[in-house]
């Protein structure tokens, strides 16, 4: 894939060290954008003391009824944190892929905005 630079480069999540130079990893272009949505549904609003309104209140359905509710819930809350957190990228699809485990399998389709680079990832909600 081409290099993007102008969408960034940062600590990789989850934070790493590099067996190679000892030093931290970073990631760059869409593998940080990925990484950034992944912090994003992973981050209670609060959790964070500088940022407190930062995250997504996605683990707040964790305990509700596994129906088309809960997946309209679901796919409002994912697009509107990544919209007003993730200003890099537009959620093209937040599609729902079955359950695992309990887990719900939810995949988020999204493109960069500036560019013609497109991503998209697997996340797992959990059902308990």
């Amino acid at each position: 894939m081409r290099h993007l630079a102008h969408l960034g480069r940062g600590l990789g999540f989850p934070f790493r060290f590099s067996e190679r130079t000892g030093g931290t990893e970073e990631s760059s272009d869409l593998e940080h954008i990925r990484e950034s949505i992944l912090q994003i549904l992973g981050t209670r609003p609060g959790e964070r003391f500088m940022r407190p309104e930062f995250g997504s209140r996605v683990k707040d359905l964790v305990f509700e009824q596994n129906d088309a509710v809960l997946k309209g819930l679901l796919r409002y809350h994912i697009m509107d944190a990544i919209q007003r957190w993730e200003k890099r990228v537009a959620v093209t699809g937040v599609e729902f892929e079955g359950a695992e485990n309990n887990q719900l399998l939810v995949r988020i389709g999204y493109r960069a905005v500036h560019s013609e680079g497109e991503g998209s990832l697997v996340w797992s909600f959990p059902r308990e």
